[in-house]
């Protein structure tokens, strides 16, 4: 499985130095100030393209699927629906293969952990025309490997396991500080996780933890490079240092990011980090 530390291409979207001109201005100079590549998708309808773009499971081989959350099929959201095949500036993506998975999905309900991936069970919801069998089968066959579910917290509507964990390497997760807000679905997610990874829950020492504050496990790794997302309160420093002591072979640096953030993403939800 190719997972971020291997990757070494960021995309985003055309729509994001509009929405959210502060982030892009430090996201594309702290990626240039690195050396790493960035390009910019065309014909896009919003901001998340980790959501709507395929997921690469090797060099030479990509996951598409079908992009329509229900949380976007009223009239009034349908027009933020990214068709991925007029997405422009992806020509490289004829010269790999492209597998199609007959399902429903986000790709922000997608986390590459070493030879797994994790996801929440929302997408058992999305696609209910299925057996849970049939679809966990489609699943594996598509990414050629286990799976791992999580409960579904129906309080996060979007229902993306990429607020809830990331991938540090080895066999190694960050689990987000899910107990300061629900502490039954941070036991369950807890027991679930511990029967597969080695997990490290993040943890704020503060007076009142901020609303806001599940956004860190939402960071940016691209090669050996980690955007952690920063939101101007105090829980940004110690975010940063959690994330750098689990992650010492990289270089961890914060982006401000709440922009993004009041609309419901960071910067792993405005990304799409590949390898070319």
């Amino acid at each position: 499985m190719l997972t971020d530390h291997l990757t070494n291409t960021v995309f985003l979207s055309d729509w994001l130095s509009k929405e959210c001109s502060i982030l892009y201005q430090s996201l594309t100079k702290t990626l240039r100030d690195n050396a790493v590549d960035f390009r910019i998708l065309g014909n896009t309808n919003d901001i998340w393209c980790r959501d709507y773009m395929p997921i690469q499971t090797d060099e030479k081989r990509f996951v598409s699927y079908k992009y329509y959350p229900n949380y976007l099929v009223d009239k009034h959201q349908e027009q933020y629906i990214t068709n991925v095949r007029d997405v422009g500036n992806v020509y490289f993506l004829h010269r790999t293969e492209v597998v199609p998975l007959d399902l429903v999905l986000d790709g922000g309900n997608v986390v590459k952990c070493g030879n797994k991936v994790v996801m929440t069970e929302k997408v058992f919801v999305e696609n209910n025309d299925r057996s849970r069998n049939e679809v966990q089968r489609l699943l594996e066959d598509a990414f050629r490997c286990d799976i791992v579910f999580l409960p579904w917290d129906e309080n996060e509507k979007c229902g993306h396991s990429d607020g809830i964990i990331h991938y540090v390497g080895g066999n190694r997760v960050l689990l987000t500080n899910y107990d300061d807000f629900d502490k039954s679905f941070a036991q369950d997610f807890l027991r679930i996780l511990e029967k597969h990874f080695d997990v490290k829950t993040l943890k704020y020492n503060v007076e009142k933890t901020d609303k806001n504050s599940w956004a860190y496990i939402n960071f940016l790794q691209v090669g050996n490079l980690v955007l952690v997302p920063q939101l101007g309160i105090p829980e940004d420093d110690q975010a940063l240092q959690q994330i750098a002591e689990a992650m010492p072979q990289c270089k961890v640096v914060g982006v401000p990011a709440g922009e993004a953030v009041r609309k419901g993403g960071a910067l792993n939800c405005i990304s799409w980090n590949i390898k070319l």
